[in-house]
């Protein structure tokens, strides 16, 4: 069986819905932590609207991790 790991940017008040909040708060800090987890997986579960953003964003990033994100299986939970 497989492990999965729930990377998730929340506020301290329980707001998730819009993601505007944490780029202001970006650091390379938070940057090498996120790479980090990047590189522990061989998969993505998104959540439909997340894989939206996604499919959208990811294939013309000029971003390092881009390549790797780009070649990973994504796995899209929906309830439609």
């Amino acid at each position: 069986m497989r492990k999965i790991i729930v990377s998730e940017f929340l506020s301290l008040d329980g707001i998730m819905e819009n993601p505007a909040w944490s780029f202001k708060y970006w650091n390379d800090e938070i940057a090498k932590f996120k790479s980090g987890e990047d590189y522990s997986t061989d998969a993505l579960l998104l959540g439909r609207v997340t894989y939206d953003g996604f499919s959208k964003a990811w294939p013309n990033s000029k971003d390092e991790g881009a390549p790797r994100i780009n070649g990973m299986p994504k796995y899209v939970v929906s309830n439609t």
